[in-house]
């Protein structure tokens, strides 16, 4: 038992130090979210919502909250887009508010192929509550006596090239890189008059993508995501995405940290959306490691809505 606790103590110190910012979703409405090049980059606007729990196993595992929206302006070749972020990993809590900008540029190598440059700038605020905080020595002048906050802002760069402008439109492939937090500065937390420091790293990330058309109106996508923080901890997330226009898509996730995944959802069109979608997914993870048994399994909800906006 003791042995146990001790990999259990050591493995979420590594978690919690590079889960810095919340885990990436693999929903692909949730991308402009760590690479904000890839607002907007179709012809739609999309407002939509994620909610996100891991390790069903552990009590106070981490959960996640995002709404975001995004938006084309098609005629200007450039995008917009806001989301907000509530993140639960006990006993840190973080929120924020964050916008993205990117300009397209068209390339010409293929046919309505584009180099998206995109920006982000976020203010954060983050929570430290001491009741949550198990300690062997109560009186450690470390340690925080009360709730307190510290708000910090962030800034993301991201490039990401396209080679069409539709789904369902032809095959095409993506690729992107970016980074949803480039500024190091440490979290200083000051109360009682003691200074409590908790160091930010630099993350990055880079996607590569294909999709091909099994007929007009069914696509397959194979994809790999790779994320880096500082201190080269660094992830890959293999994936397989199956969808049929206007009515379903599956998925399968496996990262090289053993955790697996299987997603699902419904495009409901039309009718009270008029001439928008509404898509509605979730997400199973278990992690196949040693571990797997002592975490559980996590679970995500999705849903957004569509529009074209040509």
């Amino acid at each position: 038992m003791k042995n146990l606790l001790s990999v259990l103590f050591v493995f979420f110190s590594i978690q919690l130090f590079s889960q810095q910012l919340p885990e990436r979703s693999t929903f692909e409405g949730n991308s402009f979210v760590w690479n904000p090049a890839m607002t907007a980059v179709r012809t739609y606007w999309e407002l939509g919502a994620t909610y996100k729990q891991q390790w069903l196993g552990f009590q106070d595992a981490p959960k996640t909250a995002i709404v975001s929206f995004q938006y084309p302006f098609v005629d200007k070749n450039m995008s917009a887009g806001v989301f907000i972020t509530h993140d639960n990993t006990h006993p840190i809590q973080f929120n924020s508010i964050s916008f993205t900008y990117n300009y397209q540029l068209p390339l010409n190598l293929f046919k309505d192929d584009r180099l998206s440059i995109g920006i982000m700038g976020s203010m954060g605020e983050y929570h430290i509550n001491s009741d949550r905080i198990m300690v062997g020595d109560a009186s450690d002048v470390l340690l925080p006596n009360d709730e307190v906050a510290s708000l910090i802002p962030n800034a993301g760069f991201g490039l990401f090239y396209i080679s069409e402008k539709e789904r369902f439109y032809n095959n095409g492939f993506y690729i992107g890189i970016g980074s949803n937090q480039l500024l190091s500065t440490d979290l200083i937390f000051d109360t009682d008059g003691t200074a409590l420091n908790i160091r930010r790293d630099i993350h990055a990330n880079g996607i590569l993508g294909f999709t091909f058309l099994a007929n007009q109106d069914l696509l397959i996508e194979p994809s790999i995501w790779v994320n880096y923080a500082s201190k080269n901890l660094t992830d890959m997330n293999f994936g397989v995405l199956l969808e049929k226009q206007d009515a379903f898509w599956a998925g399968l996730n496996l990262s090289l940290s053993q955790e697996f995944s299987l997603q699902a959802g419904v495009i409901l069109k039309q009718g009270f959306f008029k001439d928008g979608t509404m898509r509605i997914g979730t997400k199973a993870t278990y992690n196949m490691g040693t571990l797997g048994m002592d975490l559980g399994f996590g679970y995500e909800f999705y849903v957004a809505y569509r529009f074209e906006n040509e």
